[in-house]
């Protein structure tokens, strides 16, 4: 999936399952298909890449995969897409930076064109109108004298192209594009443009006199030649389309640029690739022996780069590349986050990683009877400021942010949902319990305690159940928490934000208010040498553990051994 953006701030998802492309429209709350069947039968089971990019030419999402192509679709029409006809430079992963392209994994449809290794960089794209093709003078219609609205086709919209900065007059009101899909006319007129079909609407505010003339001038794109699509090595030099050679390292998976360096990620290597301004040198090194699973099992983020290094297979670790602290050294350096996390035994064939607001989140395989699933069907989340991580059940096949909420493409459906919104899971309690380490409470001696006090927030219909793990024996359920318990100050009114986890609020938005509770309950427990306490929400709504103690504790001595008589 994708996010792309019009130049007016307003975002466009975009998603691939099969042969189809969708895409959401937040007008009426639905999705629709990009075509029909665009990517094609034989690309039915490709793992489709999207690149949003914004140029001259416009705003648009580009979109591609090994056997079909590519596809360019301005985002003011989001249900269009014009194939780009790059057949012999088809890749697996392509990502659009500032002005030019970066792909790898080449499948082209010529002997010699399949290239699993090497690093591509397209043209550096067009910097001036200029050096856009014009027409002008075009014939748009013909007044008579009472109709107002008329629509015409741009004749030079053609193959891969497609236009830009229409403009329509009848010699008294003039249309121009807004660049967001609509014509807006000087003396209040209306119309629309297809910057994909080239079909341009226009309703004047008094109708054109009869016989007048209505011309129009426009600019088209190719961005196949001296673009972001164009892949031609044959003119070496400046700005021209390069190819580099990372064949030690394995499949190559994705790139990513931080501060200067394009840092192209391997199956079992990094290189690092950098590139003058003025494209006029470059070096290309290897950087670590760092590698990735795939495309999308690496992320940037404010503060480095976020990935699932497998280059030691038996020992998977989520690292950042980043700036060593207290360094005036800008190579990046590798640091281990899941130390913690013990990643072995989990597959991570289709890993995906992303750096939400304050959540790095890694998606992985689970085993099921010995066997890897096919699919993710785990989360891990880990908070970037109190260094904990946290584990959920979502089956994730790609993310991204849309209006500042966290969307996933599930894995085991063509279904795309949003993430850390409301308190449910499309309409189900979410599975979720928080679990502590083993505590001694001070003393290696037995002991026993007989009471338990516990504070936080909770909504009126939400319950916690407590339970409690003596040594090495099984969770037993000592209390529930009750939103509506004597326990509860129902008289305090505490905010906890937005319904939704992110950067903004969408849809209905909305604020969500809890109460304090502060409960002591028994638990009368047998002797014990450590225990562990475990929270789980039961129903729908928030509810968060403050503190817990333990009261009542009660020393058993020292933990008897086993006599033996010489």
């Amino acid at each position: 999936m994708g996010v792309a953006a019009l130049y007016n701030g307003t975002e466009i998802p975009y998603f691939s399952h099969g042969q189809k492309v969708m895409t959401y429209s937040a007008t009426d709350d639905d999705v629709h298909e990009v075509g029909t069947n665009i990517l094609g039968s034989a690309a039915a089971n490709d793992d489709v890449w999207f690149s949003p990019y914004q140029n001259l030419a416009g705003t648009f999402m580009y979109f591609g995969s090994p056997n079909s192509g590519t596809f360019k679709s301005p985002v003011a029409n989001p249900t269009y897409a014009v194939s780009q006809s790059v057949s012999s430079f088809r890749f697996g992963f392509q990502h659009i930076g500032p002005a030019r392209s970066y792909a790898g994994q080449r499948n082209g449809t010529t002997a010699g064109n399949n290239d699993k290794t090497g690093l591509y960089l397209s043209a550096i794209d067009k910097a001036l109108l200029s050096s856009y093709t014009q027409t002008t003078g075009e014939a748009f219609g013909t007044g008579n004298g009472s109709t107002t609205t008329f629509t015409h086709i741009l004749t030079a919209v053609s193959g891969v192209k497609t236009c830009m900065y229409p403009s329509v007059t009848d010699g008294v009101e003039t249309f121009v594009d807004d660049r967001n899909g609509l014509m807006v006319g000087s003396l209040g007129g209306t119309g629309t443009i297809n910057y994909a079909t080239g079909s341009v609407s226009v309703t004047f505010i008094t109708a054109p006199a009869n016989l007048a003339a209505i011309t129009c001038s426009y600019y088209t794109e190719d961005a196949t030649s001296s673009g972001p699509l164009d892949f031609d090595t044959s003119s070496p030099g400046a700005g021209k389309a390069k190819i580099f050679r990372q064949d030690d390292g394995g499949l190559f998976m994705s790139v990513l640029s931080f501060l200067g360096v394009d840092y192209a990620f391997h199956k079992l290597k990094t290189w690092a690739l950098t590139v003058t301004l003025d494209d006029t040198a470059t070096t290309n090194l290897p950087y670590r022996n760092i590698g990735i699973p795939y495309p999308r099992s690496a992320a940037q983020t404010p503060d480095g780069i976020l990935l699932l290094d497998v280059s030691n297979p038996s020992d998977p670790k989520v690292r950042r590349l980043e700036i060593a602290a207290n360094s005036i050294n800008t190579t990046l350096t590798p640091s281990s986050l899941s130390d913690s996390l013990d990643l072995s035994t989990y597959g991570s064939d289709y890993a995906v990683v992303k750096r939400f607001g304050d959540l790095d989140v890694v998606c992985l395989q689970e085993y099921t009877n010995g066997t890897v699933n096919s699919y993710n069907s785990t989360m891990f989340v880990r908070n970037v400021f109190s260094k904990s991580w946290d584990m959920l059940g979502y089956n994730v096949s790609c993310l991204d942010e849309y209006n500042g909420t966290l969307i996933a493409g599930d894995s085991i459906s063509n279904n795309v949902y949003t993430l850390f919104s409301g308190f449910d899971a499309d309409g189900s309690v979410i599975d979720n319990y928080w679990q502590d380490g083993k505590l001694n409470l001070g003393t290696e001696n037995l002991k026993r305690v007989h009471q338990m006090r516990v504070t936080g927030l909770i909504m009126k219909d939400q319950s916690v159940k407590v339970s409690i793990i003596l040594d090495d024996g099984t969770a037993v359920d000592v209390f529930t928490i009750e939103g509506d318990g004597s326990y509860v100050d129902t008289g305090i009114n505490t905010p906890i934000g937005s319904v939704t986890i992110g950067s903004k609020i969408i849809g209905g938005g909305g604020e969500a208010t809890a109460h304090p509770f502060d409960v002591t309950f028994g638990i009368h427990t047998d002797k014990f040498q450590y225990i562990s306490t475990r929270f789980e929400a039961q129903e729908i709504g928030y509810a968060a553990i403050h503190s817990y103690t333990f009261k009542d504790i009660r020393d058993k001595g020292t933990k008897s051994l086993s006599n033996k008589t010489v």
